[in-house]
């Protein structure tokens, strides 16, 4: 890293957890608000945050902010695209809980000015403790570092971002992430099936309509939750839709075969 990043970071150490969530979460299983996953979702929190300095340093953008520079501006100077701009302003929006860099808003604009030197990124070894927290927090890791590495083309106009994250060869990395085992994305899908399944409505049976499922990790839990509370005999009409043509063939070999005798619709 350049000269403006010279100090050592701080170690990773994230505070206890505020002991109200356990009064908030009471109604969710606890094992689905582990202290594994309570840890997962800080180190991916810092990971983020050295993976914006890095890219900020990578861009040259940290040499830029001496002055007061909107991400417009700063693409401008740069010659990154226009359309860079809302994705370096989510980069330089990153470091500011850090204190290196300060915001304000003129007229509506966000402007960004460095305030000191930030800390020496350490994503190896970040990587390294979000391994050892948990060996499954390695698809979000591989997918935030594929969508790093993707930044600094899209700057120059050299590639678009979804030509990047969605060519053929970043389809396992998408299906390793948007899987159960992978607890940080699969907390959501435990939440929505949890609420669904409370709150149905008071009748013998019911619709459902699933808008965007993916390769089917929603459609997974919401099923294996219905099932344990003896709930699956009510549903008569599941519809599960995806514009994605390989992802919803795979859903719909998956579930079709573990729940042969369900009503399920693919669209």
């Amino acid at each position: 890293m350049a000269n403006t990043a010279s100090f050592e970071p701080p170690a990773f150490n994230p505070k206890a957890r505020d002991p109200r969530l356990a009064h908030w979460l009471k109604d969710y299983p606890p094992e689905l608000f582990s202290e594994r996953l309570y840890q997962s979702v800080e180190l991916m929190e810092r990971y983020s945050i050295d993976l914006a300095i890095e890219l900020l340093d990578r861009l040259k953008v940290i040499d830029q902010l001496g002055d007061w520079r909107s991400a417009s501006e700063l693409c401008q100077l740069l010659s990154f695209q226009p359309r860079f701009s809302s994705a370096l302003g989510w980069l330089l929006e990153r470091p500011i809980e850090t204190g290196c860099i300060e915001m304000r808003t003129d007229h509506d604009t966000r402007a960004y000015r460095l305030r000191h030197a930030p800390w020496r990124p350490e994503l190896a070894h970040l990587r390294a403790i979000g391994l050892d927290i948990d060996r499954a927090n390695a698809p979000t890791l591989d997918l935030l570092d594929q969508a790093a590495s993707l930044y600094p083309g899209v700057a120059r106009g050299e590639q678009r971002g979804e030509q990047g994250l969605f060519e053929p060869q970043a389809i396992p990395l998408w299906l390793n992430y948007f899987h159960n085992d992978n607890a940080t994305y699969a907390v959501n899908n435990w939440v929505s099936a949890i609420l669904a399944a409370e709150r149905l409505p008071p009748r013998p049976k019911v619709r459902i309509l699933e808008v965007g499922a993916g390769a089917g990790s929603a459609a997974e839990i919401l099923l294996r939750l219905f099932d344990e509370r003896a709930l699956l005999p009510r549903i008569e009409r599941y519809v599960i839709t995806e514009p994605n043509a390989f992802f919803r063939r795979r859903a719909q070999r998956d579930l079709s075969s573990r729940y042969r005798d369900l009503p399920l619709e693919w669209g």
